[in-house]
Protein backbone atom coordinates (compact mmCIF):
# COMPACT_ATOMS: atom_id res chain seq x y z
CA UNK A 1 0.00 0.00 0.00
CA UNK A 2 1.02 3.43 -1.18
CA UNK A 3 0.37 5.80 1.62
CA UNK A 4 0.03 9.60 0.13
CA UNK A 5 1.46 12.38 1.77
CA UNK A 6 0.01 15.59 3.20
CA UNK A 7 -0.22 17.28 0.03
CA UNK A 8 -1.44 14.45 -1.61
CA UNK A 9 1.52 14.06 -4.46
CA UNK A 10 1.83 10.29 -4.53
CA UNK A 11 -1.86 9.56 -4.70
CA UNK A 12 -1.99 12.28 -7.84
CA UNK A 13 1.25 10.66 -9.63
CA UNK A 14 -0.32 7.11 -8.97
CA UNK A 15 -3.57 8.56 -10.55
CA UNK A 16 -2.00 9.91 -13.31
CA UNK A 17 0.39 6.63 -14.33
CA UNK A 18 -3.51 4.53 -13.87
CA UNK A 19 -4.89 7.32 -16.48
CA UNK A 20 -1.73 7.10 -19.18
CA UNK A 21 -1.80 3.29 -19.05
CA UNK A 22 -5.38 3.08 -20.06
CA UNK A 23 -5.58 5.56 -22.18
CA UNK A 24 -2.57 3.15 -23.68
CA UNK A 25 -4.62 0.57 -23.77
CA UNK A 26 -7.53 1.78 -25.64
CA UNK A 27 -5.27 3.27 -28.10
CA UNK A 28 -3.55 0.34 -29.00
CA UNK A 29 -6.13 -1.19 -30.34
CA UNK A 30 -6.70 1.52 -32.86
CA UNK A 31 -3.17 1.38 -33.84
CA UNK A 32 -3.47 -2.21 -34.78
CA UNK A 33 -6.85 -1.68 -36.93
CA UNK A 34 -5.00 1.25 -38.46
CA UNK A 35 -1.85 -0.56 -39.17
CA UNK A 36 -4.25 -3.45 -40.93
CA UNK A 37 -6.00 -1.39 -43.03
CA UNK A 38 -2.64 0.84 -44.10
CA UNK A 39 -1.57 -3.09 -45.38
CA UNK A 40 -4.94 -4.48 -46.13
CA UNK A 41 -5.76 -1.21 -48.47
CA UNK A 42 -2.98 -1.76 -50.85
CA UNK A 43 -3.09 -5.30 -50.97
CA UNK A 44 -6.86 -5.20 -52.25
CA UNK A 45 -5.97 -2.53 -54.58
CA UNK A 46 -2.81 -4.71 -56.10
CA UNK A 47 -5.12 -7.93 -55.97
CA UNK A 48 -7.64 -5.97 -58.12
CA UNK A 49 -5.36 -4.76 -60.26
CA UNK A 50 -4.09 -8.02 -61.31
CA UNK A 51 -7.31 -9.65 -61.52
CA UNK A 52 -8.55 -6.94 -63.96
CA UNK A 53 -5.25 -7.25 -65.85
CA UNK A 54 -6.04 -10.59 -66.43
CA UNK A 55 -9.67 -10.26 -67.44
CA UNK A 56 -8.25 -7.90 -69.92
CA UNK A 57 -5.73 -9.83 -71.46
CA UNK A 58 -7.92 -13.25 -71.60
CA UNK A 59 -11.57 -12.40 -70.37
CA UNK A 60 -12.70 -15.76 -71.78
CA UNK A 61 -9.93 -17.39 -70.15
CA UNK A 62 -10.53 -16.16 -66.43
CA UNK A 63 -14.56 -16.69 -66.99
CA UNK A 64 -13.39 -20.59 -67.82
CA UNK A 65 -11.20 -20.53 -64.85
CA UNK A 66 -13.28 -19.51 -62.17
CA UNK A 67 -15.94 -21.45 -63.61
CA UNK A 68 -13.88 -24.53 -62.92
CA UNK A 69 -13.17 -23.37 -59.71
CA UNK A 70 -16.69 -23.52 -58.92
CA UNK A 71 -17.45 -26.47 -60.22
CA UNK A 72 -14.39 -27.97 -58.35
CA UNK A 73 -15.75 -26.59 -54.57
CA UNK A 74 -19.19 -28.39 -56.09
CA UNK A 75 -17.10 -31.65 -56.15
CA UNK A 76 -16.37 -32.19 -60.31
CA UNK A 77 -13.25 -32.68 -61.79
CA UNK A 78 -11.17 -31.59 -64.78
CA UNK A 79 -8.87 -34.63 -66.92
CA UNK A 80 -7.84 -35.19 -69.90
CA UNK A 81 -7.58 -38.51 -72.13
CA UNK A 82 -5.77 -39.76 -74.77
CA UNK A 83 -8.15 -40.52 -77.95
CA UNK A 84 -6.85 -41.30 -81.87
CA UNK A 85 -7.39 -37.84 -82.56
CA UNK A 86 -5.27 -36.17 -79.31
CA UNK A 87 -6.05 -34.74 -76.20
CA UNK A 88 -10.08 -34.74 -74.96
CA UNK A 89 -10.76 -32.96 -71.68
CA UNK A 90 -13.42 -33.71 -69.57
CA UNK A 91 -15.54 -32.72 -66.45
CA UNK A 92 -16.70 -35.60 -64.25
CA UNK A 93 -18.07 -36.37 -61.05
CA UNK A 94 -16.27 -39.50 -60.04
CA UNK A 95 -18.91 -42.00 -58.56
CA UNK A 96 -18.56 -45.49 -58.53
CA UNK A 97 -18.09 -48.37 -60.71
CA UNK A 98 -22.00 -50.20 -60.45
CA UNK A 99 -23.35 -46.05 -61.05
CA UNK A 100 -25.52 -45.39 -64.57
CA UNK A 101 -23.27 -43.18 -66.45
CA UNK A 102 -24.38 -39.86 -67.96
CA UNK A 103 -22.92 -38.11 -70.50
CA UNK A 104 -23.14 -34.88 -71.70
CA UNK A 105 -22.70 -33.43 -74.64
CA UNK A 106 -22.85 -29.51 -75.66
CA UNK A 107 -23.46 -27.54 -78.51
CA UNK A 108 -22.37 -24.12 -79.87
CA UNK A 109 -20.77 -21.48 -78.05
CA UNK A 110 -17.69 -20.30 -75.70
CA UNK A 111 -18.37 -22.02 -73.05
CA UNK A 112 -18.56 -25.90 -74.31
CA UNK A 113 -18.89 -28.00 -71.78
CA UNK A 114 -19.08 -25.30 -68.85
CA UNK A 115 -22.33 -25.01 -70.07
CA UNK A 116 -23.23 -28.10 -67.44
CA UNK A 117 -21.74 -26.34 -64.61
CA UNK A 118 -24.82 -25.40 -62.82
CA UNK A 119 -26.51 -29.36 -62.99
CA UNK A 120 -23.53 -31.82 -63.10
CA UNK A 121 -23.40 -31.76 -59.70
CA UNK A 122 -27.30 -32.43 -58.47
CA UNK A 123 -27.54 -35.05 -61.19
CA UNK A 124 -24.65 -37.01 -59.73
CA UNK A 125 -26.01 -36.60 -56.58
CA UNK A 126 -29.15 -39.11 -57.81
CA UNK A 127 -25.89 -41.61 -57.85
CA UNK A 128 -25.10 -41.32 -61.35
CA UNK A 129 -21.37 -40.93 -62.49
CA UNK A 130 -21.78 -37.55 -64.36
CA UNK A 131 -19.16 -36.87 -67.36
CA UNK A 132 -19.04 -33.68 -69.49
CA UNK A 133 -16.66 -33.28 -72.33
CA UNK A 134 -15.56 -30.47 -74.28
CA UNK A 135 -15.33 -31.61 -78.01
CA UNK A 136 -12.07 -32.11 -80.02
CA UNK A 137 -11.36 -28.39 -81.22
CA UNK A 138 -13.20 -26.70 -78.20
CA UNK A 139 -12.23 -24.61 -75.16
CA UNK A 140 -9.26 -27.12 -73.40
CA UNK A 141 -9.37 -30.23 -76.15
CA UNK A 142 -6.73 -30.50 -79.17
CA UNK A 143 -7.24 -28.01 -81.76
CA UNK A 144 -5.74 -29.31 -85.31
CA UNK A 145 -6.28 -28.87 -89.11
CA UNK A 146 -9.09 -31.42 -89.05
CA UNK A 147 -12.60 -31.82 -90.12
CA UNK A 148 -14.76 -31.29 -87.12
CA UNK A 149 -17.81 -32.73 -88.14
CA UNK A 150 -20.67 -34.55 -86.40
CA UNK A 151 -19.39 -37.77 -87.48
CA UNK A 152 -15.88 -36.65 -86.47
CA UNK A 153 -16.92 -35.53 -82.76
CA UNK A 154 -19.03 -38.77 -82.67
CA UNK A 155 -16.55 -40.66 -83.58
CA UNK A 156 -14.21 -38.96 -80.81
CA UNK A 157 -17.43 -39.30 -78.46
CA UNK A 158 -16.91 -43.02 -78.67
CA UNK A 159 -13.26 -43.66 -78.29
CA UNK A 160 -13.81 -40.98 -74.70
CA UNK A 161 -16.70 -43.50 -73.84
CA UNK A 162 -14.15 -46.93 -74.83
CA UNK A 163 -11.34 -45.46 -72.63
CA UNK A 164 -13.71 -44.68 -69.38
CA UNK A 165 -15.41 -47.77 -69.99
CA UNK A 166 -18.67 -46.86 -69.94
CA UNK A 167 -21.61 -49.05 -70.64
CA UNK A 168 -25.22 -48.62 -71.16
CA UNK A 169 -24.90 -44.83 -71.14
CA UNK A 170 -27.47 -42.12 -70.88
CA UNK A 171 -26.68 -39.40 -73.24
CA UNK A 172 -27.68 -36.18 -73.22
CA UNK A 173 -26.61 -33.78 -76.00
CA UNK A 174 -27.43 -29.94 -76.87
CA UNK A 175 -28.19 -28.50 -80.04
CA UNK A 176 -25.67 -29.86 -82.38
CA UNK A 177 -24.26 -31.91 -79.34
CA UNK A 178 -27.71 -33.62 -79.79
CA UNK A 179 -26.65 -34.91 -83.32
CA UNK A 180 -23.45 -36.13 -82.10
CA UNK A 181 -25.75 -38.06 -79.38
CA UNK A 182 -27.56 -39.50 -82.26
CA UNK A 183 -24.95 -40.01 -84.76
CA UNK A 184 -23.24 -42.14 -81.60
CA UNK A 185 -26.45 -43.83 -80.81
CA UNK A 186 -27.48 -44.96 -84.18
CA UNK A 187 -23.84 -46.74 -84.79
CA UNK A 188 -23.44 -47.70 -80.82
CA UNK A 189 -27.42 -48.87 -79.84
CA UNK A 190 -26.59 -51.37 -77.64
CA UNK A 191 -24.63 -49.08 -75.36
CA UNK A 192 -26.85 -46.12 -75.07
CA UNK A 193 -29.95 -46.56 -72.28
CA UNK A 194 -31.66 -43.58 -72.78
CA UNK A 195 -31.20 -40.44 -75.26
CA UNK A 196 -32.06 -37.25 -74.01
CA UNK A 197 -32.03 -34.73 -77.14
CA UNK A 198 -31.83 -30.78 -75.66
CA UNK A 199 -33.00 -27.73 -77.92
CA UNK A 200 -31.65 -29.96 -80.68
CA UNK A 201 -32.02 -32.94 -83.79
CA UNK A 202 -32.59 -32.97 -86.96
CA UNK A 203 -32.46 -29.75 -87.47
CA UNK A 204 -31.48 -29.49 -91.05
CA UNK A 205 -29.88 -26.84 -92.84
CA UNK A 206 -31.96 -24.29 -91.94
CA UNK A 207 -31.63 -25.07 -88.11
CA UNK A 208 -28.21 -25.12 -88.68
CA UNK A 209 -28.41 -21.50 -90.27
CA UNK A 210 -30.50 -20.40 -87.29
CA UNK A 211 -27.89 -21.75 -84.87
CA UNK A 212 -24.85 -20.25 -87.15
CA UNK A 213 -26.53 -16.32 -87.21
CA UNK A 214 -27.68 -16.68 -83.10
CA UNK A 215 -24.53 -18.52 -81.83
CA UNK A 216 -21.61 -18.07 -83.59
CA UNK A 217 -20.24 -14.40 -82.28
CA UNK A 218 -19.44 -12.43 -85.74
CA UNK A 219 -19.75 -8.69 -83.71
CA UNK A 220 -19.79 -7.50 -80.42
CA UNK A 221 -22.95 -7.45 -79.94
CA UNK A 222 -23.83 -11.38 -80.68
CA UNK A 223 -20.53 -11.76 -78.43
CA UNK A 224 -22.73 -9.91 -75.28
CA UNK A 225 -25.93 -11.97 -76.31
CA UNK A 226 -24.17 -15.52 -76.17
CA UNK A 227 -22.18 -14.33 -72.82
CA UNK A 228 -25.46 -13.00 -71.23
CA UNK A 229 -26.68 -16.36 -72.28
CA UNK A 230 -24.40 -18.08 -70.86
CA UNK A 231 -23.25 -16.48 -67.74
CA UNK A 232 -26.41 -14.91 -66.25
CA UNK A 233 -24.12 -13.34 -63.50
CA UNK A 234 -21.81 -10.88 -65.66
CA UNK A 235 -22.96 -7.42 -65.77
CA UNK A 236 -22.78 -5.05 -68.94
CA UNK A 237 -19.51 -5.03 -70.18
CA UNK A 238 -17.48 -2.17 -72.85
CA UNK A 239 -17.79 -2.97 -76.17
CA UNK A 240 -14.02 -3.44 -76.23
CA UNK A 241 -14.16 -6.12 -73.93
CA UNK A 242 -16.33 -8.28 -76.63
CA UNK A 243 -14.22 -7.68 -79.18
CA UNK A 244 -11.56 -9.24 -77.11
CA UNK A 245 -13.71 -11.87 -75.95
CA UNK A 246 -14.53 -12.50 -79.99
CA UNK A 247 -10.48 -12.83 -80.23
CA UNK A 248 -10.10 -15.37 -77.59
CA UNK A 249 -13.22 -17.36 -79.20
CA UNK A 250 -11.59 -17.71 -82.58
CA UNK A 251 -9.79 -20.73 -81.78
CA UNK A 252 -13.21 -22.61 -81.51
CA UNK A 253 -14.87 -21.35 -84.68
CA UNK A 254 -13.17 -23.74 -86.92
CA UNK A 255 -14.62 -27.08 -84.85
CA UNK A 256 -18.28 -25.30 -84.88
CA UNK A 257 -18.53 -23.77 -88.23
CA UNK A 258 -17.13 -27.94 -89.60
CA UNK A 259 -19.89 -29.39 -87.53
CA UNK A 260 -22.48 -26.97 -89.16
CA UNK A 261 -21.58 -27.17 -92.49
CA UNK A 262 -21.57 -31.45 -91.88
CA UNK A 263 -25.26 -30.84 -90.66
CA UNK A 264 -26.88 -32.22 -94.37
CA UNK A 265 -24.42 -34.91 -95.10
CA UNK A 266 -24.36 -36.34 -91.48
CA UNK A 267 -27.85 -35.73 -90.25
CA UNK A 268 -28.64 -37.70 -93.43
CA UNK A 269 -26.49 -40.36 -92.18
CA UNK A 270 -28.47 -40.63 -88.71
CA UNK A 271 -32.16 -40.42 -90.43
CA UNK A 272 -30.72 -43.28 -92.27
CA UNK A 273 -30.08 -45.43 -89.02
CA UNK A 274 -32.42 -43.89 -86.66
CA UNK A 275 -34.65 -47.22 -86.65
CA UNK A 276 -31.34 -48.62 -84.70
CA UNK A 277 -32.37 -46.73 -81.47
CA UNK A 278 -36.10 -48.49 -81.21
CA UNK A 279 -35.08 -49.98 -77.97
CA UNK A 280 -33.72 -46.91 -76.74
CA UNK A 281 -35.37 -44.51 -74.29
CA UNK A 282 -35.75 -41.11 -76.08
CA UNK A 283 -36.50 -37.72 -74.59
CA UNK A 284 -36.94 -34.36 -76.43
CA UNK A 285 -36.34 -31.53 -74.66
CA UNK A 286 -36.56 -27.91 -75.29
CA UNK A 287 -37.51 -24.46 -73.74
CA UNK A 288 -40.76 -22.66 -74.69
CA UNK A 289 -38.90 -19.21 -75.61
CA UNK A 290 -35.65 -20.83 -77.44
CA UNK A 291 -35.37 -18.86 -80.81
CA UNK A 292 -33.57 -21.32 -82.33
CA UNK A 293 -35.78 -24.78 -81.56
CA UNK A 294 -38.93 -24.51 -81.83
CA UNK A 295 -42.37 -26.55 -80.29
CA UNK A 296 -43.14 -27.29 -83.70
CA UNK A 297 -39.06 -28.75 -84.42
CA UNK A 298 -39.57 -31.02 -81.18
CA UNK A 299 -42.63 -32.47 -81.92
CA UNK A 300 -41.64 -32.91 -85.39
CA UNK A 301 -38.42 -34.73 -83.83
CA UNK A 302 -40.47 -36.75 -81.09
CA UNK A 303 -42.49 -37.91 -84.15
CA UNK A 304 -39.58 -39.96 -86.19
CA UNK A 305 -39.05 -41.40 -82.90
CA UNK A 306 -42.01 -43.71 -81.90
CA UNK A 307 -42.48 -44.28 -77.89
CA UNK A 308 -39.99 -41.10 -77.48
CA UNK A 309 -41.89 -38.54 -75.09
CA UNK A 310 -41.17 -34.49 -74.85
CA UNK A 311 -40.61 -32.33 -72.17
CA UNK A 312 -40.52 -28.28 -72.20
CA UNK A 313 -39.24 -25.85 -69.81
CA UNK A 314 -41.97 -22.51 -70.97
CA UNK A 315 -40.64 -20.14 -69.78
CA UNK A 316 -36.73 -21.10 -70.71
CA UNK A 317 -34.82 -19.77 -73.66
CA UNK A 318 -31.98 -22.06 -75.00
CA UNK A 319 -30.26 -22.99 -72.20
CA UNK A 320 -32.86 -24.17 -69.53
CA UNK A 321 -30.08 -25.96 -67.81
CA UNK A 322 -28.58 -22.58 -67.11
CA UNK A 323 -31.65 -20.51 -66.50
CA UNK A 324 -33.62 -22.99 -64.57
CA UNK A 325 -30.59 -25.54 -62.86
CA UNK A 326 -32.76 -26.94 -60.14
CA UNK A 327 -35.97 -27.58 -62.26
CA UNK A 328 -33.70 -28.83 -64.86
CA UNK A 329 -31.21 -31.74 -63.03
CA UNK A 330 -34.88 -32.31 -60.93
CA UNK A 331 -36.13 -33.13 -64.62
CA UNK A 332 -33.28 -35.35 -65.57
CA UNK A 333 -33.44 -36.94 -62.70
CA UNK A 334 -37.01 -38.36 -63.08
CA UNK A 335 -36.26 -39.04 -66.66
CA UNK A 336 -33.28 -41.13 -65.85
CA UNK A 337 -35.26 -42.99 -63.56
CA UNK A 338 -38.13 -43.93 -66.40
CA UNK A 339 -38.07 -47.32 -68.26
CA UNK A 340 -39.66 -47.83 -71.48
CA UNK A 341 -43.02 -46.67 -71.79
CA UNK A 342 -42.46 -44.76 -68.29
CA UNK A 343 -43.08 -41.60 -69.00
Amino acid sequence: MILAGPDGTVAQASKSKSEAELRAQIMAPQVRQATWIRIAGPLSALFLGVALAAFYAKPIGVLRWLQQTRLGWSGVSETEVGLDSGLMTYYYTGGFMDQEPVVLVHGLGPNAALVWRSVMSPIAMGHYKVVAPNLMGFASSDHKQENYSIAYQAKALGQLIERLELTRVNLVGEDLGADVAMYYAVNHPDNVERLILLAGGLQGASGAAKLKNGLLPQTPEKMREQIEMTMFWLPPLPEFMYDRMMIAVADDLPAQHAMLNSVPRDEGQIRVRLGEIFNTLTIVVWGGKDPFFTRGQGEALSAMMPGSATTVFQTSGHYPQLEYPEEFADTMLYLLKQTQGGT
